[in-house]
């Protein structure tokens, strides 16, 4: 069983895309790398419009919704993590040319510095992409749990729960619904009802797909910016050679390998974090109001156990998705900071005042730190990341008091 599941992991890499294969392999599957093919292409599109307009009928169903507290913030905080979904395809679909630009400028780097024949500098490179793939197998591996139980909670419900059975024979009770949406016919009764359900469970697989496919391929980036500037620093420290010394015209030529590598750095995480920032300030915000949902349908109580499995689950799959994208971007920050500590820790005693001039130079140009931004608002980083922890702990506590005080 071993075996075969290496075996299908080692058919999803790439001698072209040493790094993304996995990942770029993930996003054609689920039509967001599109390479030209017509029929294909316009299929995905049609389903990517379509998710759109489901999104759409989620907010129609949930402004005619009843007023029953716990149903609301049921379907607020998956609407508005559809919400998300539909937005990074529609701006992953927009900025397509960019992230291809992206992908195969990463890809070509990798593959010249994989021919090196530094042993150390193919070890960072390996060091950082298995890190990658054991980060987006996981990721894969919860998105896809966490959409069995999204697609099975209702119907976990209805198994587990006798009273709710009779409910629904006595007439009381509707079907169990996967999602909350608008349809132009009667969803609680046959045949109404399967084709509902048949469209919830294809929407509810693409939108976690999507999610799944698309984090994890930031995150192979993010890691790989984190790697190399890991590599710059390496470089840094060997301007000069190690015991031996070298000649005035090498140490020149690695200066210059050291500021293109840095402009390269530069030019890649300003691209990135271009694509990427609209997506993540409306994920930043949507990220908090769900946890606060989730927090809130907890603290009232009135869940069966299969509600507060699918609670439980879907707020650790938000925080996961959120911790990922703060602590990769607060190591990025964290590594570029300490980039131009390779310059001094180089043997720079040994140029003259013309090279210690170029030295200086660089040392200056290492010194900025790179910084992953969520919009204009705020950063992608570990303090965000507490931040909002501390908001829905705070909401959770205000909700908690108001409890007590109506008791």
């Amino acid at each position: 069983m071993a075996s075969k599941i290496i075996r299908i992991f080692e058919r999803l890499e790439s001698p072209k895309y040493p790094l993304l294969g996995p990942n770029l392999q993930g996003l054609y599957w689920f039509g967001l790398w599109q390479c030209g093919n017509r029929i294909r292409d316009g299929l995905f599109n049609i389903l990517h419009l379509a998710s759109v307009l489901f999104v759409l009928s989620e907010f129609v169903e949930l402004f005619a919704m009843e007023i029953d507290l716990m149903k609301i913030l049921f379907n607020v905080s998956v609407t508005a993590l559809s919400l998300v979904t539909v937005c990074k395809t529609v701006l992953f679909i927009y900025y397509l040319p960019h992230w291809k630009n992206l992908v195969n400028s990463i890809s070509k780097l990798e593959q010249e510095q994989l021919k090196s024949n530094n042993f150390k500098l193919v070890a960072i490179i390996k060091r950082y992409t298995l890190y990658s793939r054991v980060i987006t197998y996981s990721f894969w591996s919860v998105i896809c749990i966490t959409s069995l139980l999204t697609v099975t909670a209702p119907f976990l419900k209805y198994i587990t729960s006798p009273s709710y059975r009779q409910s629904i024979q006595n007439g009381t009770e509707l079907y169990p619904q996967i999602l909350s949406s608008w349809f132009p016919f009667d969803k609680t009764k046959m045949p109404g009802y399967l084709i509902a359900v048949s469209i919830h469970i294809i929407m509810t697989t693409q939108g976690a797909a999507i999610v799944a496919v698309y984090d994890s391929t930031a995150v192979a980036i993010m890691s790989f910016l984190k790697g190399q500037q890991i590599l710059l620093r390496y470089k840094c420290e060997r301007i000069f050679g190690l015991n031996e010394v070298i000649p005035t015209e090498k140490v020149l030529a690695n200066i210059e390998e050291c500021h293109r590598l840095h402009c390269f750095l530069l030019e890649q995480h300003h691209r990135f974090n271009s694509i990427t920032s609209p997506v993540m300030i409306l994920y930043v915000l949507v990220c908090s109001v769900m946890m606060c949902c989730s927090v809130v349908q907890l603290s009232l109580g009135h869940l069966s156990t299969s509600e507060k499995l699918w609670v439980i689950e879907f707020t650790t799959a938000l925080i996961t998705q959120l911790f990922l994208y703060c602590w990769h971007s607060n190591e990025i920050t964290y590594e570029s900071n300490l980039v131009d500590r390779g310059v001094y820790a180089s043997n720079w005693w040994r140029g003259d005042v013309k090279v210690k001039r170029q030295i200086l130079i660089l040392a200056g140009k290492l010194a900025p730190s790179l910084i992953l931004k969520a919009g204009p608002v705020t950063t992608l980083s570990m303090a965000t990341f507490i931040s909002i922890l501390k908001g829905s702990y705070s909401f959770y506590t205000l909700v908690t008091q108001m409890q007590e005080n109506q008791i």
